[in-house]
């Protein structure tokens, strides 16, 4: 299933690299916006700016571990998420399971596991 970017918005796309073998994390990152969009220059550019500052957190991040712990609690609280929560009655990790195109979703997910 793909997307179909509209004009007025900008995506930005996250794809890993060299991931064929012992993948270390690496990913190359794009921003895409239409050419023919809608929205005043002075407007796409601070858009644009938005998507890259986030682009270039990841950067920031892996120099300031402090700062990457930070923003991932600060995700867990807007998904709904609690890492203890992410452990089974045994203490150990679950885990997405993927068969095909079909996920299964730990209980930590908004859906609990019902998707």
């Amino acid at each position: 299933m793909g997307y179909e970017l509209q004009d007025d918005e900008v995506a930005i796309i996250i794809r890993p690299r060299d991931y064929e073998e012992d993948w270390s994390g690496d990913v190359a990152i794009n921003l895409v916006s239409s050419k023919d969009s809608p929205v005043p220059i002075v407007v796409m550019a601070q858009v644009i700016n938005i998507a890259t500052m986030m682009s270039a957190f990841l950067d920031i991040a892996s120099d300031n571990p402090d700062l990457y712990d930070l923003v991932e609690e600060h995700r867990n609280y807007l998904l709904g998420f609690d890492p203890q929560e992410e452990k089974d009655d045994d203490g150990e990790e679950l885990e997405v399971i993927r068969n095909g195109n079909v996920y299964t979703l730990s209980k930590w997910s908004k859906t609990e596991g019902n998707a």
